[in-house]
């Protein structure tokens, strides 16, 4: 495990960097990981724009943060690909980093990780049916693209941890290469979701 302060390898159980000084959260996961900051109202306009692709991406760089700041040999990749095995580690790391630093509108990982697993899996399940009949496909709809709601808590935890971190609350404004590509890709799924389930 390295320093999130200064890089310095250090051992998996102190507590605080012998080269920096700074405090090492508990179990050997540092307290200073900055997540990836975004606010949430642009969460939820790309979740629903990209029909959920976003929310890929989301996790990748929030695990990327953790691997980059706790130094694990973990793959980001994978881990946002199966999201519905690794959310609740997520979440229960970014509570843990809030947490640190006197967050008080803390949120039940479990609760949190659940709805999100629930969401996709009726999702997924209710896409296997055919149905013309606008009432079915409406409800699906709603289900499929909300799935971003469990995330929001999870989102203003990061954004006041890294806060906390960074000493600043500027929130990120311009768009990757990255988000412009998943945006571009998932607004045209999104409108041949919307052919094909409206328009059948």
């Amino acid at each position: 495990m390295h320093c999130s302060n200064c890089g310095t390898k250090i051992e998996e159980t102190t507590k605080f960097c012998q080269s920096c000084g700074k405090q090492v959260g508990a179990q050997g996961s540092s307290v200073a990981v900055e997540y990836y900051a975004i606010s949430p109202k642009r969460l939820v306009l790309f979740s629903i724009l990209t029909f959920g692709i976003y929310e890929i991406y989301w996790f990748y760089k929030n695990w990327q943060a953790v691997k980059k700041f706790e130094g694990q040999k973990i793959s980001p990749f994978w881990r946002a690909i199966f999201a519905v095995f690794f959310c609740y580690g997520l979440f229960k790391k970014v509570s843990e980093s809030a947490k640190s630093h006197n967050y008080r509108n803390l949120y039940s990982s479990g609760w949190l990780a659940t709805a999100y697993i629930f969401l996709l899996l009726v999702g997924n399940g209710l896409s296997t049916v055919d149905s013309y009949e606008i009432g079915f496909n409406l409800i699906w709809f709603i289900v499929v693209v909300s799935t971003f709601i469990p995330l929001l808590p999870v989102q203003k935890a990061i954004n006041f941890n890294n806060e906390k971190v960074k000493g600043s609350s500027e929130l990120k404004r311009d768009f990757s290469g990255g988000e412009v590509t998943l945006i571009v890709i998932g607004v045209l799924w999104f409108l041949l979701v919307l052919w094909g389930t409206f328009l059948p």
